[in-house]
Order: structure tokens, then C-alpha cells, then sequence
């Protein structure tokens, strides 16, 4: 008998194990044929890395996954764009998250969950929840008549319309429930709109707990409101503190003394991946006279490491942690990627441009210096 209970016991623990070293994502949907796919994709900043896919059979699906020991973004979209539009927005912990949905348009599923972000993310969705699925059906609308350019004009007026309506219901929302990564994340976006009341933002953001002021989005709204002048051609470089793949810290001073490429990548992006081959020969051919210094900006480490493992890339390669929402990208004034800064020996700037194309290198740098090697 007491051996029994001793089993049963283990057994129960190590469910209980089990369970918390894993997540399930349950969805029952109505209304989707069998067969549609709905991908499963992880963010990291604005990255959106595809990690699994499934089948909706007989109105259901799932998902399953291991080691979420804090909140992660995820979203939910159908692979299918022609016929369905947008995406169920989740943080996902080790628990069981159980969706239900009753249209093509995910925004709308409810979620399910113990986790508080997700508890907090649903209430904020629940302010807009029509103006999001009309939204979405104009979105989908427009892409299925993206040949009629003055009727997808018209939709486009339409959904800027509604845009504005669900921003102000959605801030005045965000004002009352300061305290959730959907929050943060929302004010952040928001203190980059233009026409925006910054006054409004910093009130909200002074109610934020420490936890979400010292997030990377907490950081990138006190970045938006510092207004600094971005360096231009012709001013000093603005030196900065950041880190290689092995932890050892860089200056960007210490490399005074050559020419020194600036360049802004993140692996989620075409262009940098495309440019990999000819920077690797430029800095090879060049090492003489131009340090190439890449400055990597999604925050997650692992990622970074394992790109750069995989692309092996053998110049300069730092990140400070902060992404593009804040530290270095923000004092460069990066605003889309790849983005490069050409500096003198002297520290100068002398050249700045924004993109990649096959010998670009060769057009913008044999300017400066002489017998460039391409």
C-alpha cells in the first residue's frame, strides 16, 4: 500500500514537472475548412521567427512547446493571405492556453489563460474588438482587389479612419491600465507617431511600474522623447559603449585611427543577409586601412551568436543588447536597416547611407579611400 502511494506520488510530481516545462496552445474554431494551416511564429523585437505549424482538423488544432520560463510573443496566422487576415497575439508561458474563434480574422479569438499579460492583453483587446475585425476585413478586402488602384485607395482612407478611432479608445485604455507588456509596448509605439501628444505618453509612462520602465519598450519611449540632434555628415562620430559575441566590451573610439564602416544590421532583414558575402571580402581585402564595425540590433543574444556562427562573419561584430529601441540605434538616428556611416581616421563622418545593392561598396567608399580593394 505505501508503495503505492509513493508511486502515485511520483507519478503526480512528475506530471506536475512535466507540466511546467511545457506549453500547449488548444484552439476550437468555427467556420475554418479542415485543412486550413495556421503557423505559429515567435518574436524577438519586431522578428517574427516561424517555429511551428498546424492542421485545423475537424475545427481544431495545437500546438506544443518547451521552456517558456517567462512571458514570450507569439502570434497565430493562417498561411492562406489570399482568404484570411491578421494574427492572435499571445504571451505564452508554460501552461495550457486554450483559443476559440469563430471567423477568418484571429485578432477576434478569445484566449484563455492564467497569465497575466495575456489577462491584461485581452481586456485591451476587448475595447476594439469590431473595429479590429472591420479593419481586418477592409485589409483583407484590399489585398483582393490590389489591381483596382482607386478602389484599394479608397479602403486604405477607410482603414486609416477606423485607425484613428481605435488608437484614441485604445490610449485612453492604456491610461488606465498602465502596467502590462501590451501597454508598454503600445505607448512605445504610439511616442513615435508624429502628431502625438508627448505630454499625454509621459504621463502614462510615469505611472509605469520599474519592471516596464526599464523593458526595452520603456527604454525606446525615453529615447523618443530625448530629441537628440542625429550625427550628419561633417560632425564628430558619437561615441558608445557595446559588446561582442564573447562578452568583452568595445569602444568605438578604440578603432580611431582608420576608416571605420558603421553598420546597422539585424538578422530579420533581406538586404543585410544579402550583403554578408561582400562585406566579409571588403573587410578581408581592406583590413589595413578600414575596420568594419557591425553593430547587430535584435536584443536577443542567442540569436545574434548563432547568425553570426552560421554566416561567419569576421569583422567587427557588437550589440549593446538594446535592439532598435533604444542605445546606439536610437543616437544614430537608425530608422531602417541596413543603415551605414562611413568615419574618417579623424572621427569625422564623411559619408552616411541607407540600404544595400551589389557594389555599393565600391561606389560609396573609392571616394575616400584610396586603392580601395573590392
Amino acid at each position: 500500500m505505501n508503495r503505492c502511494i509513493i508511486l502515485l506520488f511520483l507519478l503526480l510530481l512528475f506530471s506536475c514537472d512535466r507540466e511546467r516545462e511545457t506549453f500547449i496552445i488548444k484552439g476550437e474554431l468555427k467556420n475554418i475548412p479542415d485543412g486550413t494551416v495556421i503557423d505559429l511564429y515567435e518574436y524577438h523585437d519586431d522578428y517574427g521567427k516561424l517555429i511551428d505549424s498546424a492542421t485545423v482538423i475537424n475545427g481544431c488544432f495545437e500546438f506544443t512547446g518547451t521552456g517558456r520560463t517567462q512571458p514570450s510573443k507569439m502570434d497565430l496566422s493562417f498561411r492562406d493571405s489570399k482568404n484570411f487576415y491578421g494574427n492572435c497575439r499571445l504571451w505564452v508561458e508554460n501552461e495550457v492556453i486554450n483559443i476559440t474563434g469563430n471567423n477568418k480574422f484571429p485578432t477576434s479569438w478569445i484566449v484563455k489563460s492564467s497569465n497575466k499579460e495575456q489577462i491584461a492583453l485581452e481586456s485591451f483587446k476587448n475595447q476594439t474588438k469590431e473595429l479590429r475585425i472591420f479593419s481586418d476585413s477592409l485589409r483583407l478586402l484590399r489585398i483582393q482587389n490590389k489591381e483596382n488602384a482607386e478602389f484599394s485607395e479608397q479602403i486604405k482612407k477607410s482603414i486609416d479612419s477606423i485607425g484613428k478611432i481605435r488608437r484614441e479608445i485604445e490610449f485612453s485604455f492604456v491610461e488606465n491600465n498602465p502596467n502590462s507588456l501590451n501597454s508598454v509596448e503600445f505607448l512605445y509605439r504610439i511616442a513615435k507617431v508624429p502628431e502625438i501628444d508627448r505630454k499625454r505618453v509621459d504621463q502614462i509612462y510615469e505611472k509605469l511600474d520599474d519592471f516596464y520602465k526599464n523593458s526595452l519598450w520603456g527604454q525606446g519611449i525615453q529615447a523618443a522623447f530625448e530629441n537628440k540632434p542625429i550625427p550628419e555628415i561633417g560632425d564628430e562620430m558619437i561615441n558608445f559603449v557595446a559588446y561582442d559575441t564573447a562578452g568583452v566590451k568595445h569602444s568605438l573610439s578604440d578603432f580611431k585611427g582608420k576608416f571605420i564602416l558603421l553598420d546597422f544590421w539585424h538578422l530579420g532583414c533581406s538586404p543585410c543577409n544579402a550583403s554578408i558575402h561582400e562585406t566579409s571580402e571588403l573587410y578581408k581585402n581592406n583590413s589595413e586601412t578600414l575596420t568594419i564595425v557591425g553593430i547587430n540590433l535584435i536584443s536577443d543574444e542567442k540569436l545574434w551568436i548563432q547568425k553570426t556562427r552560421d554566416e561567419g562573419i569576421n569583422w567587427v561584430n557588437l550589440s549593446d543588447g538594446k535592439g532598435t529601441y533604444a542605445g546606439v540605434s536610437s543616437i544614430y538616428g537608425v530608422a531602417a536597416l541596413p543603415t551605414y556611416f562611413l568615419i574618417n581616421p579623424e572621427g569625422v563622418i564623411i559619408d552616411k547611407w541607407l540600404g544595400y545593392k551589389e557594389e555599393i561598396f565600391k561606389e560609396k567608399l573609392s571616394k575616400h579611400i584610396e586603392n580601395l580593394k573590392i
